[in-house]
């Protein structure tokens, strides 16, 4: 009877360790994660939504201030933008073979006629005394090769040098486009009469215009295309002025050029003419 009674009690243990003691815990477990877990849990999540808000809001007021500071920045940027600049247009020397200079305009007129009667020619500028000269150059040794041929005619001619000096004119930065293309327009000029003086010698030697006339066409269209990229709306007064004496020297040119090919006059006073053009275009400097 003793023995029974021992197998009972092992099967009475088993059944509570392995059997009821699992489902006691799962039921103390259910009750602790309903009672204490998961409200806690709930109350976390019913925070975050209200982390968010105050983490939008402070977003909201990092854009505000980004904004705000942009604007401060756009603000400084049109103050800088509209801020007063230089342009330094650059000067270059001019080289006269002279021949005489008198304080008299008709003994320079004198002169002048004496030159023309030898077959050769002058003309007569005005710095200072009444100055004739034979030839204006942008280039010493072109200028040095005609001192020489005119010396057979007159051994007292020298080279006369002016330096035209650089000429700064203030702008407000907002019309930065057209000084740009104004200090190109004044490159392309000095170019041109670089050209141009070069050839008028031997215009008047040969008597043939087929090269000057080409080379100022071609020059008288690449200033025509710069102005025309110019606004004509322009509310800086510095460069409207300089631009009037722009246009003078352009419509000038086209007339000189007008007469060469139309033959409208003689070679000898188109070249007067020319040279009364380049000593115009050097008062732009002053």
């Amino acid at each position: 009877m003793r023995k029974r009674g021992n197998r009972k009690d092992k099967l009475l243990t088993i059944f509570i360790f392995f059997v009821v003691a699992p489902i006691i815990s799962i039921v103390i477990g259910v009750f602790i994660v309903q009672k204490f877990i998961l409200p806690h849990f709930e109350d976390i999540n019913d925070n975050k939504p209200i982390s968010k808000i105050e983490s939008s809001s402070n977003k909201d007021k990092n854009n505000e201030n980004i904004i705000i500071k942009d604007k401060d920045k756009r603000d400084k940027q049109e103050i800088d933008d509209s801020r007063e600049l230089e342009l330094t247009i650059e000067g270059f020397d001019l080289y006269n073979v002279q021949l005489g200079s008198f304080s008299n305009i008709e003994n320079a007129k004198k002169l002048r006629k004496e030159l023309r009667d030898k077959g050769a020619n002058g003309y007569i500028v005005k710095i200072g005394n009444y100055k004739v000269f034979y030839g204006t150059y942008l280039n010493r040794k072109m200028c040095d090769k005609v001192l020489t041929n005119i010396r057979k005619l007159y051994k007292d001619a020298f080279v006369n040098k002016i330096v035209v000096d650089d000429f700064v004119i203030k702008y407000n930065s907002t019309e930065q486009k057209t000084a740009d293309v104004i200090n190109e327009i004044i490159k392309t000029f000095k170019k041109s009469f670089d050209e141009e003086t070069s050839l008028w010698y031997y215009v008047l030697i040969q008597k043939d215009l087929q090269e000057i006339t080409k080379v100022i066409r071609k020059n008288n269209e690449q200033i025509d295309k710069l102005l025309n990229g110019i606004d004509e709306n322009i509310e800086d007064s510095s460069f409207s002025g300089l631009l009037d004496n722009i246009k003078i020297q352009v419509k000038e040119r086209k007339q000189i050029l007008q007469n060469l090919t139309g033959n409208k006059e003689d070679i000898q006073d188109s070249y007067d003419k020319y040279y009364k053009m380049l000593f115009d275009f050097i008062k732009i400097f002053k």
